[in-house]
């Protein structure tokens, strides 16, 4: 099973009808889709990227899934976006999700980077409600990536001193490939 499908189902044990959810990097847009899909129209999803070409295929995927009408969609570093909407969404959030690294089929020179992703943490604490779901891809095998991977261990670390749980998965590859980690913490 990819990483990416144990998120969906991660989600999918996590999100009710109604509920609030944020995908910090949108990417894509599969991990905003699924959330808004499972939240329905009473619900609301945040898809943050900061590439306007990422939001634009999420806003393509929604489209399609007819889930565009519970969706905000916003261009912007998603470190500032997270602390800005603390004051409106502190502690509503009943999931947030991360990839970490670049967009798959793009410029790879623009990645997310652990100062900003540690910032987008901190935020994401504010903005989850208690029992809320942090769900964290890195991608450790491009430049940079597994600097930002051991920074996100080491604040999940911390979260985790402080009564979160926290676990990990990687999936078993042969050779010399790094693979992405998956970590899923739940606020307590």
């Amino acid at each position: 099973m990819q990483l990416t499908d144990l998120v969906h189902d991660y989600l999918s044990q996590q999100l009710k009808p109604g509920d609030h959810a944020l995908d910090a990097t949108a990417g894509n847009g599969y991990d905003s889709t699924v959330m808004a899909t499972l939240v329905g129209p009473a619900g609301r999803v945040i898809a943050i990227d900061i590439q306007q070409a990422a939001i634009a295929a999420t806003r393509t995927r929604l489209e399609a899934a007819g889930c565009l009408a519970q969706a905000e969609l916003l261009v912007a570093n998603h470190a500032q976006a997270l602390a800005s909407l603390c004051s409106k969404y502190a502690q509503t959030m009943s999931a947030i999700t991360f990839n970490l690294g670049y967009l798959p089929g793009s410029d790879k020179s623009i990645q997310t980077e652990p100062e900003s992703t540690l910032g987008a943490l901190r935020a994401a604490c504010e903005l989850l409600k208690s029992d809320g779901l942090l769900l964290v891809i890195a991608y450790r095998g491009h430049d940079g990536g597994q600097t930002e991977a051991t920074q996100v261990a080491n604040w999940l670390q911390t979260v985790q001193q402080r009564g979160w749980t926290v676990e990990s998965h990687e999936p078993i590859v042969t050779g010399s490939r790094v693979p992405p980690i998956l970590w899923v913490a739940r606020k307590t």
